[in-house]
């Protein structure tokens, strides 16, 4: 999916942030945080990663044939109704489990806290965090590049000098002899 070993940096970097939703859903319904909430939090991680690489995909098409900061703002408004029908839809769905009082839920009730509160802010993040990471990397990688022909320009004007000297100096010792 990725031709770069920064993208998926990018996408990873939106993890920690749907666990501190996590947290945040646990500390306003009281509850502590077990295993099974660390359940929900590997199903939030797929969500969020399977979010963030929908859209930074999207992006990435649209750099190759138009201007990145075009690319950016067209695959941003071009995912952002999927994105959100597929975080909405999961938060509605699992929405009456954090308030069903029975006994046979009250096993759903942590991962529904982290998969609801974690997609809400992970999908949050993911709409604004991602787009502005993917520029963030093409602006350090194109200065980079531009910081590399610059060296290889400079240096490439100094080989001449050391292959000249080296040769006069091969030369004189040649002589010498």
């Amino acid at each position: 999916v990725f031709q770069s070993f920064f993208r998926p940096l990018i996408v990873m970097a939106i993890i920690p942030l749907g666990f501190v939703g996590m947290i945040f859903g646990h500390l306003i319904h009281g509850q502590v945080l077990s295993f099974l909430s660390l359940i929900g939090f590997v199903g939030l991680t797929g969500i969020i990663v399977n979010d963030s690489i929908v859209l930074i995909s999207t992006i990435e098409r649209r750099a190759r044939h138009q201007p990145v900061r075009n690319a950016i703002l067209d695959g941003a408004a071009d995912r952002l109704r999927p994105v959100l029908l597929t975080s909405l839809t999961t938060i509605g769905g699992l929405m009456p489990l954090l308030f069903e009082t029975s006994v046979q839920a009250q096993f759903l009730i942590p991962p529904s806290l982290t998969i609801v509160y974690g997609l809400g802010l992970g999908t949050i993040v993911v709409l604004v965090l991602a787009p502005a990471l993917f520029a963030v990397q093409h602006d350090v990688t194109s200065s980079l590049r531009s910081a590399t022909v610059v060296i290889n320009r400079l240096l490439s004007k100094r080989r001449p000098r050391f292959a000249s000297a080296a040769a006069a100096g091969a030369a004189a010792t040649g002589a010498a002899a």
